[in-house]
């Protein structure tokens, strides 16, 4: 039986929290969902939360929390007054299911929202919003597990580029990008000067490259 960060007596305030969290840099800050988790990670706030801190998981709301992180991170916000919930939209859903799934695998908020984005959480929403939450959990297990492809692969496929279109488009060649999509080459190792130009015509992070 796996042993969690923190007793799932606090699970129900967490996953309140981070979607509340959620939910109120994006829709009231005007920050971006991936924008403010990859904050949330960066400043620490994300590791303290995955241990089952109860300063974050049970101490503060989800807008006292979304307040701290983007403070600390040097983003600056306007005064806000706490909105009731009327409907729960789609963003306090992203926050809310990421809260369950790293309680649930055990794995760090750093590595998860490196394998799932905030867009990919909003798109699987229509289908898995009203599931129960260890459905969402299976379905992440399976994008964090896949091996069939590299996550250079996935992108260049989304772009609808070949590799050697890719190659051209980069100034890599078309043997290095081979190697990297094979695994022959470990693109963790990869000059930053190459991932930098193969993520802009992608339209990726360099992060999203690496596996």
């Amino acid at each position: 039986m796996m042993i969690r960060a923190y007793d799932e007596m606090y699970l129900d305030d967490a996953m309140e929290c981070l979607g509340a969290a959620v939910e109120y840099a994006v829709l009231h800050c005007n920050v971006g969902g991936q924008e403010f988790l990859d904050l949330f990670v960066a400043g620490g706030m994300a590791d303290e939360f995955g241990r089952g801190n109860v300063k974050y998981i049970s101490g503060m709301s989800g807008i006292e929390l979304a307040r701290h992180v983007l403070s600390k991170c040097g983003v600056s916000v306007g005064e806000h007054t706490d909105i009731a919930h009327i409907n729960y939209p789609p963003e306090y859903w992203c926050g809310w299911i990421l809260a369950y799934y790293q309680w649930y695998s055990g794995k760090s908020f750093a590595f998860i929202c490196r394998k799932i984005k905030f867009q990919m959480l909003m798109d699987v929403y229509g289908v898995l919003h009203e599931a129960d939450p260890s459905k969402a959990a299976d379905v992440f297990d399976q994008v964090i597990t896949r091996k069939e492809e590299t996550n250079l692969a996935y992108y260049r496929k989304m772009k609808g580029l070949s590799q050697s279109q890719l190659a051209k488009a980069s100034g890599v060649s078309v043997r290095s990008i081979q190697l990297f999509e094979q695994r022959k080459s470990n693109i963790n190792n990869a000059q930053y000067n190459h991932l930098s130009a193969i993520a802009k015509v992608l339209g990726c992070e360099v992060e999203d490259l690496l596996e």
